[in-house]
């Protein structure tokens, strides 16, 4: 009998996989506020994120039944009751307060046909849109009063605050994917920084002045003539935060996951990106103790470009080698 070598639902390198959904529609308010939560408790040490991932894998079929903060949110609410952190109850209990407050009455909007009026001298009608919200769903998933629980729960605690919730969904919104690409454009104008970056990609980016504010390592991959790099997390969905933002979407999804390894020139063209058979194609498994950085090649006729001017080619797809770099000649 052929000896099942895999870890756990987390991990999938070399399954088969569905066509990957390369588009990234960006995060929900509520999957903000659990990856802000589930960053917030970590740095206090309360958990750890092999605990996380351990409380995941206990979660049987129903993992593969979650999405990605729904399963991470959950897994912090089950390991923090196993540790004590704090009880069901008293979980259930700020689960109640958290809904109640969501309790908002329902108000009957105008009739468009009861209202008219003169908009320059002449009759204006509305039409019913004119009274909504722009709003699509349903609401909070019901996993996000877990989280507001926790977070209620813990800041009572005086474990977190709000305000370290919030500071890391900044940092995620506004900061970390800012850094990535002033590597990028620092070493495309400067060779002695590439160099630099090449040898101990860490170091280099310190001596930036950004401070990853991560144990992991990170090394830093350059596009040549002769080798493609591409990154991927058969196990979870390691990436450099910090350095680059929240993966998208598809980073995390179980198709890339398990594709990526034993087809990546095929998962390649599905972005869109058309790599010659005779080029080498490397693929980098990051972990918890070892992040990558993709440094793709600086495009033709970008001669003499500022670090400004760079900056508007590079996007995130680019830093982790599914995509790459053009000038647009639109």
């Amino acid at each position: 009998m052929e000896q099942d070598l895999k870890m756990g639902p987390h991990d999938v390198g070399g399954e088969d996989g569905d066509p990957i959904d390369t588009n990234d529609s960006g995060m929900t308010h509520w999957e903000k506020f659990s990856n802000g939560l589930r960053i917030a408790v970590s740095a206090s040490k309360v958990v750890t994120l092999d605990e996380l991932r351990c409380s995941a894998e206990s979660f049987g079929d129903d993992y593969f039944k979650m999405d990605y903060f729904m399963r991470v949110g959950l897994s912090l609410v089950e390991r923090c009751i196993q540790r004590g952190v704090f009880s069901k109850s008293e979980l259930e209990s700020a689960k109640k307060i958290a809904k109640k407050n969501f309790e908002v009455p329902i108000v009957e909007l105008p009739n468009p046909k009861d209202i008219t009026h003169l908009h320059d001298g002449k009759e204006h009608i509305h039409y019913q849109s004119d009274f909504q919200e722009d709003e699509s769903g349903e609401g909070p998933p019901e996993f996000y009063f877990d989280m507001l629980a926790a977070a209620q729960i813990l800041t009572d605690k005086n474990i977190i605050s709000m305000e370290d919730i919030q500071r890391k969904i900044d940092n995620f919104d506004k900061t970390y994917p800012a850094r990535g690409i002033s590597v990028v454009t620092k070493a495309w104008t400067d060779p002695v920084f590439k160099s630099a970056l090449i040898k101990d990609a860490k170091s280099a980016i310190h001596d930036m002045g950004i401070h990853l504010e991560s144990f992991a390592d990170i090394i830093c991959f350059a596009h040549d003539d002769d080798t493609h790099h591409m990154v991927v997390c058969t196990l979870c969905s390691c990436y450099p935060r910090t350095l680059l933002g929240m993966p998208p979407a598809w980073y995390k999804s179980r198709s890339y996951r398990s594709r990526v390894v034993h087809e990546p020139r095929k998962v390649l063209a599905e972005f869109g990106t058309l790599i010659p058979d005779g080029k080498n194609l490397k693929v980098h498994d990051s972990n918890a103790d070892m992040r990558y950085l993709i440094l793709p090649e600086k495009p033709e006729g970008t001669e003499g470009w500022s670090e400004s001017d760079l900056s508007r080619l590079i996007s995130r797809d680019h830093l982790v080698g599914v995509r790459l770099p053009k000038i647009n000649t639109n």
